[in-house]
């Protein structure tokens, strides 16, 4: 299958011609050799546009994340929206059930497409009620046929990965409850909160057998953690074990997990050690956050980093970005290694930042 890290060709770094970004990545993620550190971008961050031709033949490309499985719900409709306040525009969706309804609002931002919640679908206690009706009536099945579209679309000028969207306790943070009501009723209503998560938790397990059998040899699973939040015994109780369960699965099919931890991480740095997890995607070192490459490789000698280049430093001068590229290469060690772009970059200073990037890393070559 092209795109696989476990078949992907990896040209031994003595040879002439240059390894694609998909055989770059491919290797990477198994801890092989590369003619030089693989460079990708999430796609729709910026409009590359005329800049894509000279930026792709410097090393960048895309990471492309798709889902494996749909879901049915037999006994729900989903009802969406579009709708302007003040001039702004908004999105709604609203779930019907037989038991009672629910809404989630979110406000459309002007670039990227980016979006965020400004009302979660649980409201009030009763909204438990209908919320685990929703997940009880979902049904998971497996949905391959777009991941092997989008591997032969983005063919050698990227990496096409796995996805599953949030464990229970993420989708409960972020999207059913909001972090405020999230705080208050984890301790208020423990019993309509856990019961919701326990609901949740055994139906994503239907969906795991489903990712072990897809095409995908690597899967980024969850994400968007943040231990002010969650704190360090709540991700270790609720979150790990999802990534465990999934992970050995995974494993014996050859295959790799990931999750896009792209906050502070040293509060659980060696819970994350001690997990399933091969690849610690959209990590983000610092200046940016708690952990630099260096304290990642101490922290997780056995797992590979596809980090995000900081966000903070794409706005710095040129001489520093290439200095900061340099010394996150060396910091890296050399193998398991991928920088990618995960957040917004700036409309006006991407033109600069990356190729001073991906130049950095084509003069350092091999490892």
């Amino acid at each position: 299958m092209r795109g696989s890290p476990a078949r992907g060709r990896s040209p031994g770094v003595g040879m002439a011609q240059r390894m694609s970004v998909r055989e770059r990545v491919a290797a990477a993620l198994r801890r092989e050799s590369v003619d030089q550190i693989p460079f990708t971008t999430y796609r729709g961050l910026a409009e590359f546009g005329d800049e894509w031709p000279r930026l792709h033949a410097l090393g960048l490309g895309y990471s492309v994340r798709v889902p494996l499985v749909t879901t049915e719900r037999p006994n729900v409709t989903t009802e969406y929206k579009r709708y302007e306040e003040n001039g702004v525009p908004y999105g709604r969706s609203i779930v019907r059930t037989p038991v009672g309804d629910v809404s989630m609002a979110w406000r459309i931002g002007a670039a990227y497409g980016s979006s965020w919640i400004v009302e979660n679908y649980i409201k009030t206690p009763d909204d438990y009620r209908t919320v685990e009706f929703m997940i009880r009536d979902t049904i998971y099945r497996p949905s391959y046929d777009q991941f092997l579209k989008e591997v032969e679309t983005v063919g050698e000028d990227g990496y096409v990965s796995g996805n599953m969207g949030y464990s229970p306790l993420m989708e409960m943070r972020v999207n059913l409850l909001g972090i405020e009501r999230f705080s208050m009723d984890m301790y208020d209503r423990p019993d309509l909160f856990f019961s919701l998560y326990e609901t949740m938790r055994g139906k994503e397990r239907e969906a795991y057998p489903m990712l072990a059998d897809g095409p995908a040899d690597f899967v980024i699973y969850c994400g968007n953690t943040s231990p002010e939040i969650l704190g360090r015994e709540r991700f270790a109780k609720y979150c790990v074990p999802c990534y465990d369960e999934l992970g050995q699965m995974l494993h014996a099919k050859g295959k790799l997990l990931g999750s896009h931890m792209d906050a502070n991480n040293a509060e659980w740095a060696d819970v994350v050690a001690a997990s399933q997890l091969d690849v610690i995607e959209a990590f983000t070192p610092a200046p940016d956050t708690d952990m630099s490459v260096a304290d990642a490789g101490v922290a997780w000698p056995k797992k590979i980093l596809w980090i995000n280049f900081p966000s903070s430093l794409h706005l710095a001068s040129l001489d520093r970005i290439r200095q900061h590229t340099r010394q996150m290469v060396k910091e890296s060690r050399g193998r398991g290694f991928i920088i990618g772009l995960t957040e917004n970059v700036p409309e006006h200073v991407w033109r600069t930042s990356l190729p001073a990037i991906a130049e950095v890393l084509t003069e350092m070559g091999p490892t």
